[in-house]
């Protein structure tokens, strides 16, 4: 199981490996601000493996990114993929050795503004996340074949990407790229990310956006519902 934890006064993010119990550092303004929940996704979990950092390393704009593409991603019934996500972005790294890590577009531009303008304080609001019992050889959650399925503490050296490199896209990952960047970007990240509250239409939980939806011509949206065509059209809309 997971147990969050109150971190000392004397305690950095930054802090070396522990084993009692193994655990990851994480900013509160993620839960409150973006929508990330624990366990991560799996893309976030492929994200952080790729770029071979901790979650602490990332800033929050960036994590922004992650949750907004996720979310359009599933509104528009498109792929949720680490390539397609890659090839509108390229990592950024501060002052080693554990400079703040941050996505800015890629040469053919990126999808989402910027969730703040500034984040001040977002490094003194952070608490531990334990890993309580966990046998990484029988964990499916935090452990891909005993091994962590991202770094759980701070990477002195991340690895920098631009773009796709030398990956290559599949026929549909090309087709979805395509479709998104004929979007009306740069996207507002907060519009997007209040797009989730369409996954819980059932729990009552409507937003300004969801309004907007029903003035679009939905009677009762759901994923289902809304086409990559009606999205396009609502965030031109707004645009």
């Amino acid at each position: 199981m997971i147990r969050l934890e109150p971190c000392r006064a004397d305690e950095g993010v930054y802090m070396g490996e522990s084993i009692d119990p193994p655990h990851f550092y994480v900013y509160q303004c993620l839960f409150r601000d973006l929508g990330v929940c624990l366990p991560f996704t799996q893309f976030e979990c492929d994200f952080l493996h790729y770029i071979n950092a901790a979650p602490c390393q990332l800033h929050p704009n960036s994590w922004g990114f992650l949750r907004a593409f996720q979310v359009l991603c599933t509104v528009l019934g498109i792929e949720v993929s680490l390539r397609i996500f890659l090839h509108f972005y390229q990592l950024k790294i501060g002052v080693p050795p554990y400079g703040v890590l941050s996505l800015n577009g890629s040469r053919d531009g990126g999808l989402f503004t910027l969730y703040a303008q500034s984040y001040k304080i977002y490094r003194q609001e952070f608490f531990r996340v334990a890993l309580v019992d966990v046998d990484p050889l029988e964990d499916e959650v935090f452990h891909f074949g005993g091994l962590p399925k991202f770094p759980f503490y701070c990477v002195p050296k991340p690895s920098r990407f631009h773009g796709l490199g030398n990956l290559k896209l599949t026929t549909s990952q090309a087709a979805a790229v395509d479709n998104l960047a004929a979007l009306p970007r740069l996207l507002d990240c907060k519009l997007v990310l209040s797009l989730a509250n369409l996954a819980y239409r059932e729990r009552g939980l409507e937003s300004e956006y969801f309004v907007l939806f029903r003035l679009l011509g939905f009677a009762t949206p759901s994923f289902a519902d809304v086409s990559f065509a009606d999205v396009f059209c609502f965030l031109c809309l707004q645009a």
